[in-house]
C-alpha cells in the first residue's frame, strides 16, 4: 500500500510554469507534453533525451553495456545449458 503513494503524481508544472494539482489537469499536461515530443523531429529530441538521461544514475560501465547488448553465441548458450 505504501508504494502507491510513491507512484502517484500529486502535482505538475506545465510548460509555462503553472502548477496543476487535479488529476484531469495533470493528465492534460502530460498528454500535451508527450504530443509535443512526438511531433518533434528526431534531431530536436536529442537535447531532450540528453537532458533526461543526465538525471539517471549510471549503474553499469560502457563495457558492461556493450556486452549486455551484443548477440549471444551458440557456444555461450551451450555452456549455460551444461551449467544447469
Amino acid at each position: 500500500m505504501e508504494n502507491r503513494s510513491h507512484n502517484r503524481i500529486s502535482s505538475i508544472k506545465d510548460k509555462e510554469g503553472h502548477l496543476h494539482n487535479f488529476h484531469e489537469e495533470i493528465e492534460t499536461v502530460l498528454v500535451q507534453h508527450f504530443q509535443r515530443i512526438a511531433k518533434q523531429s528526431t534531431a530536436d529530441r536529442d537535447h531532450f533525451i540528453r537532458d533526461l538521461v543526465r538525471h539517471i544514475p549510471r549503474l553499469i560501465s560502457r563495457e558492461d553495456n556493450f556486452n549486455l547488448n551484443r548477440p549471444v553465441t551458440e557456444e555461450e548458450v551451450t555452456e549455460a545449458i551444461k551449467e544447469i
